[in-house]
């Protein structure tokens, strides 16, 4: 009844002229002050009294909106529409909150209007440190890939899956990517131009030959303004994973809304994102389509499974080397004496880096491609996939991430035994990054029915010695292992403990399967799984865990009983006032 009566109100809104529109508005508002009496009781099950006590003192939230932000929200026909308006409406009916849409803004001008309280929330946001100091944010509810576009009969480029050495890529002004791609390629230049639109209207005019956007703006922008000489042509590394922005001073609201996404089930984000990523789908479909789709897909699990296979190769070839080095090292140890041992061994390291980085460069390309055309399998609106084969690109683009994710810690792996990795140390509030460590974990903690606890009074305060980045993944990767390796419905808790000389200590405790005496003698040896093969990793996320630790100063340090459980301890230097 509320759904069909709201449907109604859109269309007479879109479709009416102006007095119309101004008519069925102040009928909303009529309406608006009834709704939440007579719909209050089933609205929002599962919100304290507290929370509904602060949606009947805060019955309208106004949200930032932007003219140009496609498909997120943009304007049309002087309305302002898009994917972050569909989910306004179901946090509408979820909440009870009336959420009305201010006059668009510019993407900086809003961030401002938010920090200082003119506006309430912001939507579809990647979260980062920069904008933690300006507001607040829930978990993410939509994750979109950053990639490589190309002008298609630039001859120089058609082929170039990866950014040349040098090369300047243009990104869009004030959004994250402009950080990732200076820290991730700091040898490409970085421009910029006003916005989306503008950035691929430059790069279909031949101004620019290399950009990079978010791949939802790509597709609708493609399809909106008509351009068909610009293509993907690969993954820059970059997620967006975007959640909603809301005033720091407002945190109940931020419950209020992590509870309401979290009842909008996957197959409903999916219906909301395929409205707008993709046009409405033809009512037929040609038998013929479903073969050439059956082909490609059997093409692209055959392909991941070469790259499988030459993964494997690859770690045997690593191993192998590894001990014909060893082997060289020893006969030259006897004959030559330390010195020239010395020589051979730092030889060894640095050809093991080289052939990793090579490896590492070689397995990306076929990654890259198979994610890149499962992606456009998924978004192409002429050939739409049934359930199963959306299912069967699902497992394919877990099994890319997996590989991705083995490569990059092979890489950080190689690069702190080379010593080429940078970090920089500063004074870092715990603050800055067991929220985002908790909100990306949270998931898999819930899956196994596990408490998720924070026992740490006061972590704005709570401040160390450490490079912010690389605290953030040890800590990362200590709570994703205490998950992994826990009891169904167990605990898993950070928190504080004593500790003197000017350090800070922070435990990961968890109450689950725990460690033999033999395991902790084994813990931080590389590619080391202590037998658990029943569960997925490498076996040297712990090997550059302590080592980030100790190149930040500190020590790690593991405490276990099978009957208990497990605690890892980090003591870091504590920050000077």
């Amino acid at each position: 009844m509320t759904i069909q009566f709201w449907q109604w109100i859109a269309l007479r809104c879109a479709a009416g002229s102006r007095r119309a529109q101004r008519g069925v508005l102040m009928a909303i508002t009529s309406c608006a002050l009834v709704m939440p009496a007579l719909a209050a009781s089933p609205l929002a099950p599962g919100l304290s009294d507290e929370e509904r006590a602060w949606i009947a003192q805060h019955p309208v939230v106004r949200v930032a909106t932007s003219a140009d932000y496609g498909p997120f929200t943009f304007v049309e026909n002087g309305v302002v529409r898009g994917m972050s308006i569909d989910y306004l409406e179901r946090l509408h009916q979820l909440t009870g909150i009336e959420f009305k849409t201010e006059e668009p803004a510019s993407f900086q001008a809003n961030l401002q209007r938010v920090a200082h309280g003119e506006v309430d929330l912001m939507m579809s946001l990647r979260d980062s440190p920069e904008r933690r100091q300006l507001m607040s944010f829930t978990r993410p509810y939509v994750s979109v890939p950053a990639v490589l576009l190309r002008r298609r009969g630039a001859a120089q480029s058609m082929a170039l899956e990866e950014l040349r050495p040098g090369e300047t890529v243009a990104v869009s002004a004030g959004y994250a990517v402009a950080a990732f791609m200076a820290e991730r390629y700091p040898d490409n230049p970085v421009i910029t131009r006003p916005n989306d639109r503008a950035l691929l209207l430059a790069l279909a005019s031949g101004e620019v030959e290399a950009a990079v956007m978010d791949l939802a703006g790509v597709t609708y922008l493609m399809r909106t303004l008509g351009i068909g000489n610009a293509h993907i042509v690969g993954d820059v590394g970059l997620s967006y994973d975007l959640g909603i922005g809301y005033r720091r001073d407002w945190p109940v609201l931020g419950r209020i809304l992590d509870k309401a996404l979290a009842r909008v089930d996957a197959q409903e984000r999916q219906a909301i994102a395929d409205r707008w990523f993709l046009p409405p789908a033809a009512t037929g479909i040609d038998p013929r389509w479903l073969q050439w789709g059956a082909g490609v897909l059997a093409l692209l699990l055959g392909g991941l499974a070469v790259v499988i296979g030459l993964n494997r190769v690859l770690r045997r070839q690593v191993a192998l080397r590894t001990e014909q080095l060893r082997a060289e090292l020893a006969e030259r140890l006897r004959l030559q004496g330390v010195d020239q041992a010395r020589a051979l061994a730092e030889e060894a390291n640095a050809a093991k880096v080289r052939f990793l980085s090579q490896a590492s460069h070689e397995l990306r390309n076929p990654l890259n491609a198979v994610s890149g055309f499962a992606q456009l399998m998924a978004m192409d609106p002429t050939r739409p996939l049934d359930d199963t084969q959306r299912n069967r690109l699902q497992h394919i683009q877990h099994a890319v991430q997996q590989l991705l994710a083995l490569i990059d810690d092979m890489m950080s792996f190689s690069r702190l035994e080379s010593g080429t990795l940078a970090l920089t140390v500063r004074s870092t509030a715990l603050q800055e990054v067991l929220p985002h460590c908790l909100a990306l974990v949270e998931p898999a903690a819930k899956a196994m029915a596990l408490e998720l606890r924070c026992a740490v009074d006061e972590p704005a305060k709570v401040k160390v010695m450490a490079d912010p980045l690389r605290l953030e993944q040890v800590l990362h990767n200590l709570l994703s292992n205490a998950i992994k390796y826990n009891r169904q419905g167990g605990w898993v808790e950070v928190r504080t403990a004593p500790a003197g000389d000017g350090t800070v200590r922070l435990e990961v405790a968890d109450g689950g399967l725990g460690l033999t005496p033999d395991q902790q003698k084994q813990l931080f040896q590389p590619f080391n799984r202590l037998g658990r093969t029943e569960q997925e990793g490498t076996g040297i996320g712990l090997v550059i865990c302590k080592q980030l630790v100790e190149r930040m100063g500190g020590v790690i340090d593991v405490a276990s009983d099978p009957a208990k459980g497990t605690v890892f301890g980090l003591n870091l230097a504590s920050a000077p006032a």
